[in-house]
């Protein structure tokens, strides 16, 4: 072996007893300070041992003056200090779990109103007269959902002002009925029951007017595939009976 490694192989040794050395100084000094403390302690580099000693005894008579304000020691302090840092943490992560689901409740709620609007914008075109075509009229529903009203714009086929009557007693009597009855039938379009029911729609209709009103809610029943059931005082001979219709009429009042 030559010198040299010898040197290295000594150097080595020395190098693992000091590292050795240094781990156990460390763990001994640990038990008297932890390394937390000293961390605490960054302000206080660079300071004299004077001024540390000075430091040292305020900080004893300040711990001093705090002990007779409190019955509790330090170590229960500082448990309780810890107990209330994990009931901290406990309420924000809750917190945080309340606020996700307020969230996610804010972001459905925002599509629900939005899904509402566009339903509420569909539903004011769906509600048209467009049975009043079959006897030449047009018009239309106006709805107010911020004001809660309703109001129509009907125009006649002999008006030649071509103005728009905004109030239906401007109409006449058949005119009225049948008015009405067209926007019955489109309120029906817009929902769903199995089961549906006019009584005396054809009020004030001439013999004209009752057919056609006739003829479209046979129409309109057909297609709809629901069950309806319609009564009135006149004569109903013009409707054909079939598979899906069928005429009932009462006996006579007797005198």
């Amino acid at each position: 072996m030559t010198r040299s490694s010898q040197t290295v192989k000594e150097a080595e040794a020395q190098y693992e007893e000091l590292k050795n050395n240094h781990l156990e100084s460390y763990k001994k000094a640990s038990i008297i300070c932890p390394e937390s403390d000293l961390e605490a302690l960054r302000s206080c580099e660079g300071s004299t041992p004077e001024q540390l000693s000075a430091q040292l005894s305020r900080l004893n008579q300040r711990i001093q003056r705090e002990s007779e304000r409190y019955a509790e020691s330090i170590d229960d302090l500082k448990m309780l200090y810890q107990k209330k840092e994990r009931k901290i943490l406990r309420r924000r992560q809750t917190y945080k779990s309340y606020r996700d689901k307020l969230n996610a409740c804010q972001k459905a709620q925002e599509l629900r109103w939005n899904k509402f609007q566009r339903n509420a914008t569909l539903l004011k075109r769906q509600l048209t007269w467009r049975l009043l075509g079959n006897k030449g009229i047009s018009g239309h529903v106006k709805v107010s959902y911020e004001d809660e009203t309703l109001s129509m714009e009907v125009k006649m086929p002999q008006d030649a002002s071509n103005n728009n009557v905004r109030d239906t007693r401007g109409l006449s009597g058949g005119e009225r009925s049948y008015s009405t009855l067209c926007f019955a039938l489109a309120l029906h379009e817009m929902t769903e029951a199995p089961f549906r029911a006019m009584d005396e729609f054809d009020v004030f209709m001439d013999a004209v007017s009752r057919k056609i009103s006739l003829d479209a809610l046979v129409d309109f029943s057909l297609r709809q595939g629901s069950q309806w059931i319609f009564i009135t005082p006149h004569d109903i001979s013009m409707v054909k009976q079939g598979e899906r219709i069928r005429r009932q009429q009462m006996a006579a009042p007797r005198s």
